[in-house]
């Protein structure tokens, strides 16, 4: 798994290439998230293009660190994710709960000063 963060204004962009499972890859993961946290960043945008796969661990993640931002009045927002991956949040019955958009640009116009 690759993660790679780029800082777009008071943002933070997360694009993840992979897997997301239990195991070494999830943890991957929650660690990305929570430097983005503990960073003070605004909005957390998850970039799922590159996602191929993710299991319940990874959707646990996921729904953990969006309560956690929710709690500081930040958004974890989810970007381009494949038909699939929203399949499995659907199914898991947590699609709802996240702010999804089909680009970058979308999601910062949308979610633009609700830091």
């Amino acid at each position: 798994m690759i993660i790679n963060k780029q800082q777009i204004g008071d943002s933070s962009l997360l694009a993840v290439e992979g897997v997301i499972k239990l195991g070494e890859s999830a943890r991957f993961l929650a660690d990305a998230l929570k430097r983005s946290l503990s960073d003070g960043d605004g909005h957390v945008l998850l970039d799922l293009s590159d996602v191929n796969y993710m299991d319940s661990t990874g959707i646990g993640e996921l729904v953990g660190y969006l309560v956690r931002l929710r709690a500081e009045e930040r958004k974890l927002i989810l970007v381009r994710p494949s038909e699939r991956i929203v399949q499995l949040l659907t199914v898991a019955g947590v699609a709802s709960l996240f702010p999804t958009y089909d680009t970058v640009e979308d999601a910062l116009a949308e979610e633009a000063g609700g830091t």
